[in-house]
């Protein structure tokens, strides 16, 4: 089994939250690679009773502490090198913050960082520009105490702002009743729509994006999911639209707590109390912005965290290639060979540019083709046989940065094919997100894959340039050796596995020496 590859570093990434608090912990070597390999979650409430006062209260803070006390613990005795502890709007409201940092400091050992409403923007939006790749638009992050909108401009951030939206201190301060009453419901409306009013720059034009992120909508988009019965089961990178979101709008301000918990499937039992608050906020800045709908990130925060020190050397700290990034770090953190990954994706690639004329894939299917190419075999961590059922799970389990579902249920598509046939491919439960033209595509692309792994067969790079001819109905594949006599193997292989290309493309294929 393939081991890890060596990081230089680790990082543990605390966020003392409003309504709950994580760990994440990271091993990476900067601007290479990086992987998250644990992560905590516990609900502290820190913001509750805190709507009349202002103050952190007595229990809240216990819990809060007991928390910290066990993210500390795990990241001593787990050998993280470095943490960097943050608390948002809860503590940064409180008046009593002082006395909650020192004593913090002195029970935990953690010296948290308060982060301004701009910097917990900023952050926020850094993960999103890294996972998701927005370009031009805005990014809503709602949290309990909180929510932060940032302004992203030629893939960078550009401004930022927060506001009391938080879904655990709306909750608190309007919905007196269980289920909410309809004077409170129109009270809340009122308030999140005139809170929002003076961000004039909270407004979409033509082609940006709005993204979403934070638990609130993370858990509104498994509740849509769940509702229309979607056939892949990440939420990043899901999109959710406003017209569905109102509905569900709709539906939860009729329920009780207890009624959410049962009625509504992909809810969790911690959130029921808060959700109504947070589908609201979400409604109203799409609404504002004049979205339709909004792509949810997976990442946040915490990751913003660690992209500031993955990418420290960088101004500002983002990727300048997500998309090729994503299938590159999968691939290293499963140690892929990577000559061959390289060679099977030149290879693969000649051929579909050779074959330009006997399809009709863009530019998007290749950059898939070679993403496939480059995790073929990172199924071989977990065991070289059906490695290549191994390599699908892998990636369809993998948030990819940048690539939408379709993609990636494309991209493990192609990794079920390059060993086997369409039959195995039918039976693969993920594919129902396909079109019929999409899976077609996805059939041709993976008989080129196959090709192109045959043709380096032995993982030496023995075919060193490949030449495909259509005529009279017939293709005839010529294969350079890189050395006289040095593709034995290759093309006694690759021979054998003709049949998918000859499926797909409707034509006989011979494979010989160059």
């Amino acid at each position: 089994m393939n081991a890890l590859p060596p990081f230089s570093e680790s990082l543990g990434i605390i966020d003392l939250g409003s309504n709950s608090a994580r760990l994440l912990v990271a091993h990476y070597t900067p601007g290479s690679v990086f992987k998250v390999t644990d992560e905590l979650s516990r609900r502290v409430r820190l913001s509750e009773g805190m709507a009349a006062s202002q103050l952190l209260t007595p229990a809240a803070i216990e819990r809060a502490l007991a928390t910290l006390r066990v993210f500390a613990s795990f990241c001593k005795a787990n050998g993280v090198r470095r943490v960097i502890p943050v608390a948002t709007a809860a503590v940064r409201d409180a008046r009593n913050q002082a006395e909650f940092l020192q004593r913090t400091q002195r029970e935990t050992g953690l010296r948290l960082r308060v982060l301004t409403g701009e910097q917990e923007a900023y952050f926020s939006s850094l993960g999103a520009i890294n996972s998701i790749g927005i370009q031009q638009g805005l990014v809503l992050d709602v949290g309990g105490g909180s929510a932060e909108l940032g302004k992203v401009r030629a893939g960078a951030f550009q401004r930022g702002t927060v506001k009391p939206l938080g879904a655990l201190s709306l909750t608190e301060r309007f919905c007196h009743t269980d289920p909410i009453s309809d004077t409170d419901y129109a009270a809340l409306f009122k308030y999140i729509a005139d809170t929002l009013a003076p961000i004039a720059w909270l407004r979409l034009r033509n082609g940006q994006q709005f993204v979403g992120l934070g638990g609130s909508v993370r858990t509104l988009a498994r509740i849509d999911r769940e509702t229309r019965s979607y056939p892949f089961h990440l939420v990043h990178q899901y999109e959710l639209k406003l017209g569905r979101l109102e509905k569900l709008i709709d539906k939860l301000r009729g329920l009780s707590y207890k009624e959410r918990a049962r009625q509504i499937a992909g809810l969790r039992n911690d959130r029921e109390d808060i959700i109504l608050a947070g589908a609201m906020v979400v409604a109203a800045a799409l609404r504002q912005a004049g979205a339709e709908s909004l792509t949810v990130c997976g990442q946040g925060l915490r990751e913003g965290l660690l992209y500031s020190q993955f990418l420290r050397t960088r101004r500002p700290p983002v990727l300048r290639n997500l998309r090729e990034f994503s299938i590159l770090n999968l691939a290293r953190n499963y140690s892929s060979n990577q000559a061959h990954a390289d060679h099977v994706a030149r290879l693969s690639l000649a051929l579909f540019d050779q074959l330009s004329a006997e399809h009709a894939l863009g530019a998007r299917e290749r950059e898939c083709l070679w993403a496939a190419a480059q995790l073929h075999d990172i199924g071989t961590s977990i065991d070289y046989h059906n490695h290549h059922k191994h390599a699908a799970y892998i990636i369809l389990n993998a948030a990819l940065p940048g690539y939408t579902h379709t993609e990636q249920v494309t991209i493990a598509a192609l990794c079920m094919l390059h060993r086997r046939g369409r039959a195995e491919l039918e039976a693969f439960a993920p594919i129902a997100l396909l079109s019929t033209s999409e899976l077609s595509n996805a059939r041709q692309m993976g008989a080129l894959l196959r090709l192109a792994e045959y043709l380096d067969r032995s993982r030496s790079a023995a075919v060193k340039k490949v030449q495909i001819r259509i005529a009279d109905g017939r293709a005839q594949l010529l294969a350079t050796p890189a050395a006289v006599g040095g593709a034995t193997v290759e093309i006694s292989e690759t021979q054998r596995a003709t049949d998918l290309f000859e499926q797909e493309f409707g034509m006989p294929l011979s494979v010989s020496i160059a």
